[in-house]
């Protein structure tokens, strides 16, 4: 009995098949029409060229490494806190979102290049905002909901719309926000797409396709200068601050020790053979003062050069492993996949119309 039930399975799963290639015309016509949107796609869709650079991040050493130098700049009289367990870091796992953030494209997005198609030279903000970058499919749906949305917006409300803020406006920059336009935040998402960084252990891969091959190597080299600087900057601010307040203090104990030294010196020398109670306590006094002066002066050197070890040792080391190289050809669009593609999407579709109509034959009856 379960064979026979397997063969009329089988035997029905035949019957549905030569019933969806009966509808043979269907079949072509779906696979024809995907075919020609394939091609539409695939030759209207805007060239963009790929370039990738690869950088190596070496953390700062452990603790216990730190404990060791700091053991043996101890007989140097130079003391050397250990770093803190619960440290903030910025991981490499991080970097996707640092190269994504509002503020680092905002940034980006106002630097200028020159566009030989353009022969002038454009910010990618200007660029993206006029050229609007799409195949002509993807252009005519846009086309078509701009359109819905003007109308349901006249319908919707008769409420005012609040006039656009300019980005730029010092008065939100001073506030503490950002103004982000509509058609920034159209370039945002631009970027976005077309700017994307990998992290394979301590490597990271950075890709940036552009509408160019020299615009993708320059935005390439920008993108990861900045991205050096905003890392360095985080995790050597703190030290940096504290280097500076270190520096203060010298110099002003520097002032005080050299003023208290020539007070002393010149007391001695105004003072040579006189031999007084009151001339001995005054010249106490200033040897005393000297002496606060010179070991004030001294901790703070020794301050000193601790914070410029800390700053030195937490300051990431990024190692250019592959430079951003201008590429030879384009990487997108890729046609033989996108008409491929299409063909089967087309097929696909028309299977399902072939199925949906020998149900729905079957229902009738």
């Amino acid at each position: 009995m379960p064979s026979n039930d397997q063969s009329k399975v089988e035997l029905n799963y035949l019957e549905l098949i030569q019933e969806i290639f009966s509808y043979k015309r269907r079949l072509l016509v779906f696979t024809l029409a995907g075919l020609l949107l394939g091609i539409l796609i695939a030759f209207t869709s805007p060239k963009e060229f790929t370039s990738s650079s690869l950088v190596i991040l070496e953390e700062s050493e452990s603790s216990g490494q730190l404990g060791q130098m700091g053991a043996l700049a101890g007989l140097a009289g130079i003391s050397i806190p250990q770093m803190q367990g619960d440290q903030t870091r910025l991981s490499a796992e991080l970097f996707p979102d640092v190269i994504h953030s509002r503020d680092f494209m905002l940034d980006i997005m106002k630097e200028e290049f020159f566009f030989q198609s353009k022969g002038e030279k454009m910010t990618l903000e200007e660029y993206y905002a006029e050229e609007r970058p799409g195949n002509i499919v993807k252009k005519t749906i846009d086309f078509i909901f701009s359109i819905l949305v003007r109308i349901i917006n006249v319908f919707s409300s008769s409420e005012p719309v609040p006039a656009q803020l300019e980005s730029s406006d010092s008065e939100s920059v001073e506030l503490g926000y950002v103004a982000v336009t509509s058609q920034e935040n159209y370039v945002l998402r631009q970027l976005k797409e077309r700017i994307t960084i990998e992290d394979q252990m301590k490597l990271i891969e950075l890709n940036v396709s552009m509408p160019e091959p020299k615009i993708s190597a320059e935005v390439n080299a920008l993108v990861l200068e900045r991205l050096i600087g905003y890392v360095t900057n985080y995790k050597t601010v703190k030290q940096k601050i504290n280097l500076e307040f270190v520096e203060e203090r010298v110099d002003e104990a520097q002032v005080k020790f050299q003023e208290s030294q020539l007070k002393l010196a010149s007391f001695r020398d105004s003072n040579q053979g006189i031999i007084s109670r009151r001339a001995m306590t005054k010249e106490e006094q200033l040897q005393f003062e000297f002496n606060i002066s010179f070991n004030i002066y001294n901790t703070l050197k020794q301050e000193l050069e601790q914070a410029t070890i800390q700053l030195k040792r937490e300051t990431p080391v990024f190692t250019v492993m592959e430079k951003a190289s201008i590429p030879l050809g384009p990487s997108k669009p890729n046609k033989p996949l996108i008409i491929v593609f299409s063909i089967f999407l087309g097929f696909f579709v028309g299977v399902l119309y072939a199925v949906y109509r020998i149900l729905l034959s079957q229902i009738t009856k």
